[in-house]
């Protein structure tokens, strides 16, 4: 019988709604946080953006939060997208982006590499909680598996994310995480 090799799973979820014109979590978006924490199932270690909402997020999943890292939250202006647009792109205009502008394609590998040395902090078949933002998410996956990513669809809605498995130090497998409500 074969031998099946270690994988790391990651999980790198938005962040739920929040209270419009707050850095909060709406009454709606704990609620919705609870509702999914049923189904999310057990995390090794949990990072998430310093911003409130992430963090509230994390708490409002049932967890801990072990870290924060600040990329997590920075969409730079040379990332290619401005911030009032991240809504409105698929992933695989996130993939079509990181191969035409090489702004966008630096931006999306940081954000893979930062998940990448996360997860291998954990041992081998750990898991990894992430919860950040909208177009954060998309370009680090678009960047680790964008094969997988070029068919996910619309961008993230609040809470869903990616789960992405990392097998001797490469991606060996994505999906998106969507939310039916």
């Amino acid at each position: 019988m074969a031998r099946q090799l270690a994988m790391r799973v990651l999980e790198h979820r938005r962040h739920s709604r929040r209270e419009p014109g707050t850095p909060h979590l709406s009454t709606e978006g704990v609620a919705l946080a609870r509702r999914v924490a049923g189904t999310i199932g057990r995390f090794d270690r949990v990072v998430t953006s310093p911003k409130h909402r992430a963090v509230e997020t994390a708490e409002a999943l049932g967890f801990r939060v072990d870290a924060t890292i600040a990329e997590l939250a920075e969409m730079p202006d040379d990332a290619g997208l401005p911030d009032d647009s991240l809504g409105r792109h698929t992933f695989a205009e996130y993939v079509r982006g990181i191969a035409r502008s090489r702004a966008m394609a630096n931006y999306a590998r940081r954000q893979a590499d930062l998940m990448r040395r996360e997860l291998e902090r954990l041992p081998e078949d750990g898991r990894l909680l992430l919860i950040s933002h909208a177009g954060v998410i998309e370009f680090g996956a678009a960047s680790a598996c964008p094969k997988e990513a070029r068919t996910w669809g619309d961008p993230l809605a609040p809470l869903e994310g990616v789960r992405l498995s990392l097998r001797r130090g490469s991606w060996v497998r994505g999906e998106v995480l969507r939310l039916h409500e």
